[in-house]
């Protein structure tokens, strides 16, 4: 049985995908302690985890943290610095006080980077995302000088590693966060690249197949008719006027639509809901797109990975960080289209819903990565091999 430190961080996109293998790790004997932000107690425990709140610092920082500038990238690299600056030294003697045989960092969030330099246990880094081999910007942008909020994520990267006495990375390493080990919640087919060849990356695969198959009473009253499911996750949704958009564009049709507009909006501010529309502020996602036939999402990792999973044909809108790499690997495998969230309108809305039922192509495209995802369940395999990594014994 191995001792094992799980370090997260606040949001659902990061801790969602790990649920399934922490479960499989306890179920196996494991003893895990999850660290991550109160909103997720339950979800940790239901797992057999120790659940760890954040320490009042985090907390203090995550209320208090406001950009230098807003430039896209910089911005997450600055946030992600001074994440871990206040996270390492809790983490630090959480690690001190318990006899861990291994540490699972969140690969943005749980600094496994830099715990890899600085403790002598195996430390293995969790990608939420891809697995990439280089940041997703040129080398150009990441040139000293060239941008004072560039320049401030260079000064805290410099202050972390004369604190901890490490070397001084380039911020792209500390970006990819490239461990050891690694695990990587998906197939290899779909995460892309030379990484997925590596040995030191691990294909959880998805684990829906485990999921209780339950009807969804939502769709009662779709009378055959094919379902159009709308959701832009659960952080950023408070968007009233495009699903008020959606209403319009899809009232009196032949669709049966699905809509979640998460907890930012009143559904009694949308107005009359058209008789082929079902709204909720939450729906239970899995359940829903095991009978959907177009799935409009906002490109999230983890939903875009379920969609697929089912085979279904995604019209994406992304809005920020690496939506709008998921978007563009969907369009690529010829899986989806890519839509201007603002730019999308009634028009190419409809337009982009028709050609995604009426493309042969893009459908035999979902259909073949399904079964790719429906044959690639790792997740025993890959706690295994943690297992291994644990004792000193890969």
């Amino acid at each position: 049985m191995a001792k094992i430190l799980f370090i997260n961080a606040n949001l659902y996109g990061h801790i969602n995908p790990t649920l399934p293998l922490v479960k499989e790790m306890a179920d196996r004997g494991n003893q895990l302690d999850y660290f991550c932000s109160l909103q997720f107690k339950e979800k940790v425990m239901e797992t057999g985890a120790a659940f760890l709140n954040y320490s009042e610092e985090l907390d203090e920082f995550l209320k208090s943290y406001r950009p230098t500038d807003r430039h896209p990238f910089y911005m997450l690299m600055e946030y992600i610095l001074l994440y871990a600056e206040v996270m390492l030294p809790g983490v630090l003697k959480l690690i001190e006080k318990n006899p861990y045989d291994m540490i699972i960092g969140d690969s943005l969030f749980g600094g496994p980077f830099f715990l890899e330099q600085i403790i002598k246990i195996p430390v293995v880094s969790s990608h939420s995302s891809f697995a990439m081999s280089q940041a997703p910007v040129p080398a150009s942008m990441m040139v000293k000088g060239i941008h004072p909020q560039l320049d401030h994520c260079y000064e805290i990267l410099e202050r972390i590693c004369r604190k901890y006495e490490i070397p001084v990375p380039g911020l792209d390493d500390v970006f990819i966060s490239k461990a050891n080990w690694n695990v990587v919640y998906t197939i290899p087919e779909f995460n892309g690249s030379a990484l997925s060849d590596s040995s030191d990356y691990l294909f959880t695969g998805s684990a829906l197949g485990k999921e209780i198959d339950t009807e969804f009473e939502g769709f009662k009253d779709k009378n055959g008719r094919p379902v159009i499911y709308i959701s832009l996750g659960s952080v950023n949704t408070d968007f009233m006027e495009f699903y008020k958009m959606c209403m319009k564009t899809f009232e009196n049709s032949d669709y049966f639509v699905v809509m979640s507009i998460g907890n930012k909006c009143n559904i009694d501010q949308l107005g009359k809901i058209p008789s082929n529309f079902y709204v909720k502020n939450f729906l239970p996602q899995s359940t829903v797109l095991k009978q959907t036939d177009v799935f409009i999402t906002h490109a999230g990792f983890n939903s875009v990975n379920e969609a697929l999973y089912y085979g279904i044909p995604l019209y994406t809108l992304p809005m920020v960080n690496d939506q709008h790499m998921v978007a563009k690997r969907v369009k690529d495998m010829g899986l989806g289209i890519i839509g201007n969230f603002k730019e999308i309108n009634t028009i190419n809305l409809r337009d982009g819903v028709m050609k995604l039922l009426s493309d042969k192509q893009i459908q035999e495209n979902c259909e073949n990565i399904s079964l790719k995802f429906r044959e690639f369940n790792h997740l025993s395999n890959v706690a295994a091999t943690l297992e291994k990594i644990s004792k000193g014994q890969q």
